[in-house]
């Protein structure tokens, strides 16, 4: 008799976990960022290292079978490292290389996710370059995904930092010494400005005085004396 309150618990928890619909039991469990901050400059390097730890204890599967994980970041040049790390009793853990990419957007499907009765992490590795943009960027962007690519509520998680707007120095003309020698130094000395001279126009004489007085009187006194001897003539 003693034992049927255990029993009953135990039939009670199987029948609990068997109406609870298959969902993922998976966290993110650690983040690192270097160089840390909230603000970045553009073209630094970044590396992100962050664990997502998957367990079935509590939902009966790490992961649904039909669903997938989509991992985003708004760096450039970006390398992902996708590692599995699955501890064992009493041995070491079993580390498995799942995939190494480059590019802007890392899957990972149920298949490679969904297990029963089992805990593992995934830990991950990013590399890239911040942007040259202001504003907001993507570091790291997790969602869970369904059978139809459509966003699982409750599963998103996203990393952001700031990229300031860089500022413009301004640009100085330096100062230009010449060190020359006194024969390399040119003087250059203005030429004198000749006056301007001015023609005045020779004024053009209308009126020359006529021959003087005596002689007029003289040729008039011979014409007279002349004409006196003719008319004696005849």
């Amino acid at each position: 008799m003693s034992s049927q309150p255990w029993i009953r618990g135990a039939l009670l928890l199987l029948l609990a976990i068997s109406i609870v619909p298959c969902v993922s039991g998976w966290t993110l469990s650690s983040w690192a960022q270097s160089p840390a901050g909230a603000e970045l400059l553009p073209g630094t390097t970044v590396t992100a290292d962050y664990s997502l730890h998957f367990d079935s204890w509590m939902t009966g599967s790490t992961f649904n079978n039909d669903n997938s994980l989509t991992m985003f970041t708004d760096l450039k040049d970006p390398h992902w490292t996708v590692t599995k790390v699955e501890p064992m009793d009493d041995q070491p853990s079993v580390v498995e290389q799942v995939a190494v990419k480059q590019g802007i957007q890392v899957r990972l499907d149920g298949w490679t996710l969904s297990y029963s009765r089992k805990r593992f992490d995934i830990t991950l590795r990013l590399t890239g370059t911040v942007p040259e943009q202001s504003g907001t960027i993507t570091v790291v962007k997790l969602q869970e995904l369904d059978e139809n690519a459509d966003p699982v509520s409750g599963t998103l998680i996203k990393k952001e930092v700031n990229v300031p707007v860089p500022t413009m120095e301004p640009t100085t003309v330096p100062d230009i010494t010449l060190d020359l020698t006194p024969s390399e130094i040119i003087v250059i000395t203005p030429e004198p400005t000749a006056p301007k001279t001015t023609t005045v126009p020779t004024t053009k004489t209308l009126y020359s005085p006529g021959p003087e007085p005596v002689l007029v009187f003289g040729v008039l006194a011979g014409l007279f004396c002349m004409t006196a001897a003719l008319r004696r003539r005849d």
